[in-house]
């Protein structure tokens, strides 16, 4: 796995490199970052997942280190914007990283890979936007959506973001995560539980640092309260989630 990882962040440093050096006024940052993500199941290990740090952004298409997209609308004072992307969704449980017996009878639930729809606004005092994603790999049914709001604030060399926002899961993406099947609950001796859709309020983060010497150090975190229709579930110990990620990129 980690080579591959290796491999990948090479690939991709490789593309920045060559897109700014053969594309006229083109620019792009280029570096790594790490995901922390504290799992809200039982006994469950928490996630580190290290990952190529990549702004890169033509008229057309962008990379933002986990977020690929197209922009399909985009005003010349870019306060509107609209983009087709897909990014990795960060609910995973895994019945052999979990130290809860009975939860170890139970299938694995596998990482998203989120197609999204999103619009943005951007006024003078922050930025609204709506988000309407579902799996391309198939692994979780249904869809999510998000609507949030956020207020850059700018000091100097640091740029602090804060957010606030709801997260929608229809019933099938929350019973995927969270429910338990009749075979499941046979296999494992917990009761039977059948998720219904969910609406979770989130605070979020987010700070960055310019360097002199050109780097961008980041640093990002979004605290979730998760929903009753979750907490409810003989899968979960924990009220609420936490998403954290952390890295460094540079200007090439």
């Amino acid at each position: 796995m980690l080579k591959n990882l290796k491999k990948s962040l090479a690939f991709f440093l490789g593309l920045i490199v060559f897109a700014g050096t053969a594309i006229p006024g083109f620019a792009a940052d280029g570096g790594a970052g790490m995901v922390w993500i504290r799992s809200p199941y039982k006994g469950h290990d928490d996630y580190y997942i290290p990952f190529p740090s990549l702004q890169l952004e033509t008229k057309y298409f962008f990379i933002k280190e986990l977020k690929l997209g197209f922009y399909l609308y985009r005003d010349d004072a870019e306060e509107h914007e609209l983009t087709l992307g897909i990014t990795p969704g960060f609910t995973v449980f895994d019945p052999d990283k979990t130290s809860d017996f009975k939860l170890s009878f139970l299938d694995k639930r596998k990482m998203a890979a989120d197609v999204y729809l999103q619009y943005i606004r951007r006024f003078r005092y922050g930025t609204v936007g709506a988000k309407l994603y579902m799996d391309v790999l198939g692994n979780a049914d249904g869809f999510g959506a998000d609507v949030f709001y956020k207020l850059p604030v700018f000091i100097n060399e640091f740029t602090i973001t804060p957010g606030i926002g709801l997260s929608y899961l229809s019933g099938d993406r929350t019973d995927y995560y969270y429910g338990i099947s009749t075979a499941e609950a046979v296999r494992s001796g917990l009761p039977y539980y059948h998720a219904d859709f969910s609406i979770s309020p989130y605070v979020s983060l987010e700070a960055s640092y310019l360097t002199e010497n050109g780097w961008n150090i980041f640093a990002n975190a979004q605290y979730t309260f998760l929903s009753n229709e979750i907490t409810d579930s003989p899968m979960i110990q924990d009220e609420h989630g936490l998403i954290l990620s952390i890295g460094a990129m540079v200007n090439f």
